[in-house]
Formats: structure tokens, C-alpha cells, sequence
């Protein structure tokens, strides 16, 4: 029980000191000169090039499909089809974004209860998942407390002598 509470209580610290710079209020990046935590050494340009090599005829139906789809021109396209193909799970996700914002949604929620077939069903699943996850994220900051202070009152901090 004992090594059970040290090693809980050894992964909340290790935990906690790991996501440090989660909570930083400063921002970081290009933008603002300080430096950013990741090495941008593989870019949407260096993307491009290694596409357009592996496939020239993939690559050019790719570009000429934005451009008529979107309206771009064709330096348009491919910068935004190289910033696709660094990140894809980030480019969709400002995608969304831009269509909410377009669409004049507040959020997220918003834009999927207007969007469902049945947006009381909708909006009653979206409130019940989230005030299941309140309580289980609640539960495991109980459990990792009371194993600190646990482990805390067990083994309580004396100072060395002088």
C-alpha cells in the first residue's frame, strides 16, 4: 500500500511538473520573437516539393482541383495544400473554425445541435457527456489528493538538524 501511495504520489508530481509550460500565459512563436517549443525544419513548402516529386500527375489534379473548387490561384492552392499536408489534424480543425466563424456559430456545440436532425437529442447527448467527464475528471483529482495527503500524514517532512 505504501509503494502504491509513492508511486501515485510520484506521478502527480511528474505529471504536474511535466505540463509546466502548458499553463505559461506568454506566447511563443514566430510572431511574438521568443522561441517556439518545436523545430519548423519540415514546412508546407518542403512538403510540396517532396509531394510534387513522388507524384506529378496526383500533385498537379490535387491543385488544379482547389483551384477550381476554392477560387485560389494557383500559388494559393498550393500553399494551402502544402499547410495540409504538414499538419492535416490542424488544418482541419481551423478549417472548422473558419466555416463557424463564417457561419456566424459561437462554438462548436452550437454549430452541431444546428446542425442535427434532432438537435434535442443532440444538445442532451453533448450535455451529458460533458457532465460525465466533469465527474470523472473531478473523481481522479479526489483520488490523486487523497493519495498525496495520504502519503503526506504517513510520511510527514522533518527537517535536517543543523
Amino acid at each position: 500500500m505504501k509503494l502504491m501511495i509513492r508511486l501515485l504520489s510520484f506521478l502527480t508530481i511528474a505529471a504536474a511538473a511535466s505540463s509546466v509550460g502548458a499553463f505559461s500565459v506568454l506566447p511563443h512563436g514566430p510572431a511574438t520573437g521568443r522561441p517556439a517549443t518545436s523545430l519548423s525544419v519540415f514546412g508546407p513548402k518542403q512538403a510540396l516539393v517532396v509531394e510534387r516529386t513522388k507524384n506529378p500527375a496526383k500533385f498537379e489534379q490535387t491543385i488544379q482541383g482547389l483551384m477550381s473548387s476554392k477560387g485560389l490561384t494557383r500559388g494559393q492552392a498550393e500553399k494551402r495544400y502544402g499547410e495540409f499536408l504538414v499538419d492535416p489534424d490542424g488544418f482541419a480543425l481551423k478549417a472548422a473554425e473558419e466555416e463557424r466563424r463564417e457561419k456566424g456559430y459561437k462554438d462548436w456545440i452550437e454549430q452541431a445541435v444546428a446542425k442535427s436532425d434532432d438537435p434535442d437529442a443532440t444538445r442532451k447527448r453533448i450535455d451529458d457527456f460533458t457532465k460525465r467527464n466533469q465527474l470523472k475528471g473531478t473523481a481522479i483529482m479526489i483520488a490523486f489528493s487523497a493519495a498525496v495527503l495520504s502519503y503526506s500524514t504517513m510520511n510527514p517532512y522533518i527537517s535536517p538538524g543543523p
